[in-house]
């Protein structure tokens, strides 16, 4: 577990300070939407090999991957400022790009809950509840293809 922990800080660590280097190259932006779609294949391959933890975590990880990817095109920032929250802070890349209020803030909710409840609770703290944890695992897939089209219609 220990192991697992580090490992995935580690890449979390790489993956941010490397996005941060390359937020306003256009290539990079497929780049990483890229990677949200690799970590997101391999999320869903882990539950039937019985691992809904690591599942969890690369869902958390695609999640996370693409919408800095959308935060950094949009804002000009890939994190919030410190002391600023990241409800707010996915809200308004939403809302700049052009969705609709209700559909910002249930955006917005959806990133939180896949950080609260699968990559905390499920990583984490090992709690896995397929009820709950399952479907936000399945919605990841609409959730980078949305994000995906919104940089799109993005003007370049």
């Amino acid at each position: 577990m220990r192991a697992r922990t580090r490992n995935a800080r580690e890449s979390e660590r790489e993956a941010s300070s490397s996005f941060a280097d390359q937020a306003d190259q256009g290539p990079a932006a497929s780049e990483h939407v890229k990677a949200a779609r690799w970590y997101l294949e391999r999320a869903y391959e882990l539950p039937a090999r019985g691992d809904p933890y690591d599942a969890a975590e690369n869902v958390w990880a695609a999640v996370k991957s693409a919408t800095e990817t959308l935060t950094s095109r949009v804002l000009a920032a890939p994190v919030p400022t410190k002391g600023s929250g990241w409800r707010i802070f996915v809200k308004e890349a939403f809302l700049k790009a052009g969705l609709s209020e209700e559909e910002a803030e249930k955006l917005a909710a959806y990133y939180i809950d896949v950080r609260d409840r699968l990559h905390g609770a499920c990583f984490y703290g090992l709690l896995y509840e397929e009820s709950e944890h399952k479907p936000l695992m399945e919605r990841a897939r609409w959730y980078i293809d949305l994000v995906e089209r919104v940089l799109e219609r993005l003007p370049s």
